[in-house]
């Protein structure tokens, strides 16, 4: 039996687990040995998964003189909608070497949609396991939340099909957030 990344996933939940307390879910997944021999190659040079954010925009910029009042509501959340994904949700991607999920969340936020933010909790981390004839890819899906800084949406096309703010959840979900984990009513 080949195992990916166990003691470097056990390693980093248990720091997570110390820095915010997120809920902790935990699943197993068996791949095809095409789609697990293709994973099993990027997580052999330390791919462990990857960190997104929850981007809240809690209050508007300020309106030019120029421009005519509005009323529109806040806070608003910052969802993606990922090239070939099942619906809308939050953006981020994978760690790279050398980073945590928090770097991977915030810069991956910024490359995909333009905006930049500050993370402010670690909700929820899923706890995957791969399994293929016997082997494992251990991997970590990091959720954080977030508030905007700055910047505008500016969308990675390669990476992004539309990226938007919502006041009000759009139907069309990404799996990923479908039960709201992020407690969304807490902002409303």
């Amino acid at each position: 039996m080949v195992t990916h990344n166990a003691a470097d996933v056990q390693r980093r939940l248990t720091r997570l687990r110390e820095t915010y307390d997120p809920v902790v879910e935990e699943s197993e997944v068996e791949l095809d040995a095409e789609e697990f021999a293709s994973f099993a190659e990027v997580a052999s040079d330390g791919y462990t998964g990857g960190g997104y954010a929850w981007v809240v925009r809690e209050e508007p910029p300020a309106l030019s003189a120029s421009m005519p009042d509005v009323d529109e509501e806040y806070p608003r959340v910052l969802l993606g909608l990922g090239r070939g994904a099942d619906g809308w949700g939050p953006a981020g991607g994978g760690r790279e070497d050398g980073e945590t999920y928090e770097d991977a969340a915030v810069r991956e936020v910024r490359e995909e949609t333009g905006v930049d933010c500050e993370l402010v909790d670690c909700r929820r981390v899923e706890n995957t396991v791969f399994h293929c004839e016997g082997d494992e890819i251990h991997t970590l899906w990091v959720f954080f939340t977030a508030r905007e800084l700055g910047g505008s949406i500016d969308v990675m096309e390669s990476e992004l099909n539309g990226a938007a703010w919502f006041h009000e959840l759009p139907g069309g979900l990404h799996p990923s957030i479908e039960d709201d984990p992020f407690g969304w009513d807490e902002w409303e």
